[in-house]
């Protein structure tokens, strides 16, 4: 059963991408995408495609079974052609959910990730957002296919990449050049916080912990690192 890389060109191919990440994101749970799942699959479909519309160097690339048509995984790049924390960012919020713990929790959380960003990634690179391959499909090279794609990009454009990565993936990320360069812990804590806050906090299963991934940039000519 081969496999085929495609870039998103329009709407109407997102809601297959977006099944495929609750369904990836479920298998194992992830606490930060259960944030991004809001109140409906459709809710955040709709929503994740307005982050991508509106994001500049933001691409979306997926993987399709060829024998299916199914669309099995999927990948999100920003891709930064000049550094994004030259100005300061406005701190993230999780606006799109309603009001009560999770949203606290969610705040929380995006505050965390939030911190490193402009410290490690104060100059034009490429970011991996998202990367998912749908469970029932891991280990058949999906997911080698869309990190091959960024990292030609890098390459190509002499960008560094990072990707904040889970356990579960680090190896893949490894393979395709990335490292470790430090460690994250997304949590969420308050001063006398309420039973339905602490609920929502174990629920996601903070504190969150991951490894801060980059790839140095390469020269594409003779692939070999410009750093």
């Amino acid at each position: 059963m081969s496999l085929k890389l495609h870039e998103l060109t329009n709407d109407e191919d997102f809601k297959a991408i977006n099944a495929a990440e609750h369904e990836a994101y479920s298998n194992p749970f992830n606490g930060v995408f259960e944030l991004t799942k809001g109140t409906s699959p459709e809710e955040a479909c709709a929503r994740q495609l307005v982050w991508h519309k509106i994001q500049p160097g933001s691409h979306w690339v997926y993987v399709t079974d060829e024998s299916t048509g199914e669309v099995i995984g999927g990948t999100r790049y920003i891709i930064y052609e000049t550094n994004p924390y030259a100005v300061e960012q406005p701190a993230r919020k999780a606006s799109w959910l309603p009001e009560g713990p999770l949203r606290q929790v969610g705040d929380h959380l995006l505050a965390c990730l939030g911190k490193h960003r402009p410290v490690l990634m104060n100059k034009p690179h490429i970011l991996i957002s998202l990367c998912f391959v749908h469970s029932a499909h891991r280990k058949r090279g999906a997911a080698s296919l869309m990190l091959e794609w960024g990292t030609q990009k890098a390459d190509e454009l002499g960008l560094e990449s990072f990707v904040e990565s889970t356990e579960m993936a680090r190896r893949t990320y490894e393979k395709q050049g990335f490292y470790v360069i430090g460690d994250f812990y997304l949590d969420a804590q308050e001063e006398n916080p309420s039973k339905e806050f602490i609920a929502e906090r174990k629920r996601l299963e903070c504190p969150i912990h991951g490894f801060i991934m980059k790839r140095d940039a390469r020269d594409a000519r003779d692939g070999k690192s410009t750093q």
